[in-house]
């Protein structure tokens, strides 16, 4: 099913003056009643479609049509609060707002506007997330004729950046990743996502009802994380608190790695979580970003066996529904298994218990009122794979507006891809290959010794919407992306200044301990991962030694990977956070932060 009801044979009404009038007199006409639709959010479907979706007024059953509006002018009416506009021209840019109206046909307030443009051609499949590995190697001298990026004259700086843009195939890369995106929107089942919604703020699927998924990925946090270094599961004070200010007694956290977005999961092709620890076989052979039909690997073979029996190896979101099998089993983030004859038969234990009160929504996207995990965990990675957020200034500025980037974004782009290393391991318009790669974090926290931080062991993180994603690293060690940018810049040194100035007792989390108890957090850490930089060869890497104006150049690029509608607030975000009436069970987290504010 598609996401959106694709209308055909609408009834279409010129926008006129007497149009004009009643739109200006709504709010007097409709004092008493709210009719007027909520977050409207657009998105391009392919070259020539554009869906949009919004939420039904509070007074929704005073309301007998909406009235769609492109560019100004009417285009059709529908019941419906989705809507797919087609027959538009490609590359194209369109601008959007919905108008209710009552029984009497008398138009409301307008909703908001929003704006998405169509993809550039239907010729892409969309089925590469515009990730590669490139051999290019661009010297600043060579493409701007100045050996420092300070020294690159501001007039030239968009020159320069053509030519780095078609050495590295942006633009290519960008449609790709444009593409990729645009068919997984056109594949979305509502009723599913709307479902897994529920579902993943439910805190039913934990052992002790007292979290869910959303206790450390909330969509209002982090772009789908929880803005702590080391995540807090089971057991927390207060459960419904999320972020800083989130506890549960210990002074280490029980979790070992901090917790990754949610945003543009859907987008890894090849493998889940830090470690790669779901993964298609053979991958490594696989072309760099291409979705891959190949079996599927997990830690338990009950897993990987039922995964091959029940989901096809086309299915876009299969890798999504293996991941969601492992934090419900995790003793620290949501359910012990001891007492169970296996993982298996807990998450069977958790299915049972979610039958009585979820039949209905669960027939409602099935049509069965069975309720069994796997469907749960279809649900949840339905959910999980609508987190799609691409949309940022470089990828305009990448698409030919020379305008959408600031002097210093320019300048940290082009360093970024000419001078500072970073695209050695961030290229494509995905900003990963989806491979492991050095260098070597500091080690916090439970496991800090021996975690699995060798060198070559853990993914690659995606750049897009780094700078909403803070803190920074497998444990989250780093606060800011200055502070990131400067570890590359000489990582050994990195190494010795975090330990020798107590950063992890800086970091919010912990910054209330005392330093006794701050050390404990780092706990076995330090030797560890000094020994490991003396003995991989960290130590004797080259260092780049990056001036404090060149770290905020690249910073100032980074933050430019950020879209807006991934931000806090936005109606994007806020149509990923489920009602707060409870859930069907009344066991939803219903979040805040530390301050009492709903999230």
């Amino acid at each position: 099913m598609n996401i959106y009801l694709k209308l055909r044979n609408n009834i279409i009404y010129p926008f006129s003056f007497l149009s004009l009038f009643l739109l200006i007199t709504a709010k007097e006409a409709h004092a008493e009643t709210d009719i007027q639709p909520q977050q409207l959010i657009v998105n391009a479907l392919s070259a020539s479609e554009i869906g949009l979706s919004w939420q039904a007024p509070q007074d929704s059953a005073t309301v007998k049509e909406y009235l769609i509006f492109r560019n100004g002018e009417q285009i059709a009416v529908t019941q419906e609060t989705r809507f797919i506009d087609s027959e538009l021209s490609a590359n194209s840019s369109y601008s959007y707002y919905i108008v209710g109206t009552d029984e009497q046909s008398a138009p409301g307030e307008p909703s908001n506007s929003d704006t998405a443009k169509t993809l550039v051609s239907d010729d892409n499949d969309g089925l590469n997330n515009g990730s590669v590995i490139t051999l290019v190697n661009l010297n600043l001298r060579d493409v701007c004729g100045v050996r420092t990026i300070a020294a690159v004259p501001a007039e030239n700086l968009d020159s320069c950046l053509d030519k780095v843009i078609e050495a590295f195939a942006l633009q290519e890369g960008v449609e790709d990743i444009r593409a990729f995106v645009a068919r997984l929107r056109r594949q979305e089942d509502p009723a599913l996502v709307n479902l897994g919604m529920r579902l993943f703020h439910s805190k039913s699927l934990s052992q002790n009802n007292d979290t869910s998924c959303s206790s450390c990925h909330h969509p209002a946090i982090g772009c789908g994380s929880d803005g702590l270094s080391l995540p807090i599961g089971v057991d927390a004070d207060n459960p419904d608190l999320l972020g800083p200010g989130r506890a549960d007694g210990n002074t280490v956290p029980l979790v070992g790695r901090h917790s990754p977005q949610i945003c543009n999961s859907a987008l890894w092709v090849h493998s889940m979580f830090w470690d790669q620890r779901i993964v298609l076989e053979g991958f490594r052979t696989d072309p760099v970003g291409q979705v891959s039909t190949k079996e599927i690997r997990t830690p338990e073979r009950d897993v990987t066996r039922s995964m091959a029996a029940e989901v096809d190896n086309t299915d876009p979101l299969r890798l999504l529904i293996a991941q969601a099998h492992f934090p419900v089993t995790a003793a620290e983030e949501m359910g012990d298994t001891t007492g169970f004859d296996s993982p298996q038969s807990y998450r069977n234990h958790i299915a049972t218990k979610l039958t009585t009160d979820w039949k209905d929504e669960f027939n409602q996207v099935y049509g069965s009122e069975e309720v069994t995990f796997m469907r749960t965990a279809r649900a949840l990675a339905a959910y999980e794979a609508s987190f799609l957020f691409i949309d940022n200034p470089f990828f305009d500025y990448v698409g030919g507006n020379h305008n959408s980037l600031t002097e210093d974004e320019k300048r940290g782009a082009l360093f970024f891809y000419t001078g500072a290393g970073c695209s050695n391991c961030h290229d494509g318009a995905f900003f990963t290959p989806d491979r492991t790669r050095p260098p070597l974090y500091p080690q916090i926290g439970a496991n800090a010794v021996g975690d699995g931080n060798n060198q070559e062991q853990f993914r690659m993180p995606s750049l897009l919407n780094i700078g909403l994603t803070a803190p920074y690293g497998d444990k989250g060690v780093f606060p800011t992306l200055e502070r990131v940018i400067e570890h590359y810049s000489n990582t050994h040194q990195s190494l010795v200044d975090y330990y020798e100035n107590n950063e992890t007792c800086d970091l919010p989390q912990f910054q209330h301990l005392s330093d006794e108890a701050c050390q404990s957090v780092v706990g076995g850490g330090k030797e560890y991962v000094l020994a490991r930089s003396e003995t991989d060869g960290t130590i004797d890497a080259p260092t780049p030694n990056f001036t404090e104006q060149e770290v905020a150049y690249l910073a100032a690029f980074l933050h430019s990977l950020t879209d807006k509608s991934a931000m806090a607030g936005s109606n994007e975000i806020n149509a990923l956070i489920p009602p707060r009436d409870g859930g069907p069970d009344g066991n939803q987290l219903d979040a805040e932060d530390k301050d009492g504010n709903p999230l």
